[in-house]
């Protein structure tokens, strides 16, 4: 009986230190993370005729160095940001691209639930680059995405926020 006390009493202290830590613990994510993350952004930027982006490894470096942080808070830094997080792992240039069921295409006006979207086929953005980590409950994944040239400039949505020539706008990647 005494050993049950103790070892409950251990699996506690354990569980106290491990939700402390802000540090990202150390899971391995999919191998195809980066071809995963630039084929479904090209994708999305096809169908609202934006070129496609090129993958940037200083921006992929940035966007994980912010992403082990695991604060599940966009970075401040000079360019353009996607962030997400969740407990289970899926394809979130999707979750982004998601969001263009809410654009108004008409009024070429972004707002709080479409900023995802209008970054990832920003027209004039021609580099990305991604990174993640694996952090404390409740951050979960956290996944970071870089886009040089910054995106969401109110004045310029019109011009780099295409309306859709292809599918319908609840396509999602297939990959």
């Amino acid at each position: 009986m005494p050993t049950n006390v103790l070892t409950k009493a251990a699996v506690l202290a354990i569980a106290a230190v491990g939700s402390i830590s802000a540090a990202p613990l150390e899971v391995r994510g999919p191998e195809d993370f980066q071809e995963m993350m630039l084929q479904t952004t090209n994708w999305y930027r096809s169908q609202h005729s934006a070129e496609p982006v090129s993958w940037d490894q200083d921006l992929a470096d940035y966007a994980t160095n912010h992403a082990n942080t695991c604060t599940n808070g966009h970075s401040g830094g000079p360019h353009g940001e996607n962030i997400a997080s969740g407990d289970t792992w899926l394809n979130w240039a999707n979750l982004f691209g998601n969001e263009r069921v809410l654009f108004d295409f008409d009024n070429g006006m972004p707002n709080g639930d479409t900023g995802h979207f209008t970054q990832l086929v920003w027209k004039s953005t021609s580099r990305m680059g991604c990174g993640w980590a694996q952090c404390p409950s409740p951050v979960g994944h956290f996944v970071v995405c870089s886009y040089e040239k910054p995106g969401n400039m109110g004045s310029e949505v019109r011009e780099n926020v295409g309306h859709q020539i292809q599918g319908s706008p609840n396509d999602q990647f297939p990959g």
